[in-house]
């Protein structure tokens, strides 16, 4: 099981680089992060090779899928976000799909969204870049209110209508957890449509042994699973996270 570790999150108020030379002095080699047109790419590329890191995934630009009035813009937040990816050798990006629109009926957002990916998919191919839709928790985080996509099972049955080895789901284990639980099953049955997974504790998304989840089963459970891609540590820490990060790294990244 590969592990990355999430800048934004585990760094508030700290800038990337910062960030980055405190978990390569620790060994931790593998990060994420959100958005990326606030930061100095070709400065990530250097401490990349300086510190021999490198980035297991990225976000796509904040656009709209759930509305084809914003079709043109999506494909080109895609696109960029994608060239940007490559610039960091970056093969798999987070995508959040937007807000419902007023305008727009359930079944309409939907369909724009199937839509929208399609749409997508020649410059996912030209850059070779996966793109993960990710689902959100609208429960406990209410600044996610409205947001459209908020069930593994959506997100997991939009993928297999499209049916494009570069389309696929972001399952972050807290939001999941929130909406709907039963996180191992639905991962083990669905693992092939997975591209990113992230972890956090539930409730509060501080340290993964705070809280319900049993995260020493759960990565126990992954490591058994047909599954390539990283599991991000995106949690909000209530202390330093140096040492846990450094506990779960030598406990379960197996590389």
């Amino acid at each position: 099981m590969k592990l990355s570790y999430n800048t934004e999150t585990l760094f508030q108020g700290m800038s990337i680089y910062e960030a980055m030379e405190i978990l390569a002095a620790n060994g931790l080699k593998t990060i994420e992060f959100w958005s990326w047109e606030d930061k100095d790419l070709n400065r990530i590329r250097q401490l990349m090779t300086d510190y021999d890191m490198n980035v297991a995934s990225i976000v796509v630009k904040l656009e709209s899928l759930v509305d084809p009035a914003r079709r043109e813009a999506i494909v080109d937040a895609v696109k960029r976000s994608a060239e940007a990816a490559n610039q960091l050798g970056c093969s798999t990006m987070v995508h959040t799909v937007g807000f419902e629109a007023e305008h727009l009926s359930r079944e309409e957002m939907r369909k724009s969204l199937v839509e929208g990916l399609y749409a997508c998919i020649p410059a996912l191919e030209e850059a070779g870049v996966t793109t993960a839709i990710e689902p959100l928790n609208t429960k406990v985080d209410l600044e996610l209110s409205g947001y459209y996509l908020t069930t593994s099972e959506e997100a997991l049955d939009i993928v297999k209508e499209i049916n494009h080895p570069l389309v696929k789901v972001c399952y972050d284990i807290y939001h999941v957890q929130v909406m709907e639980g039963h996180v191992i099953s639905r991962m083990q049955n669905n693992i092939h449509h997975i591209a990113h997974i992230q972890a956090a504790g539930h409730p509060g998304r501080h340290e993964l042994y705070i809280g319900e989840l049993n995260y020493d089963n759960i990565f126990d459970a992954i490591k058994q699973m047909d599954y390539n891609g990283y599991v991000g540590i995106e949690y909000f820490p209530i202390h330093d996270p140096i040492d846990d990060l450094k506990r779960i790294h030598a406990k379960h990244h197996t590389g």
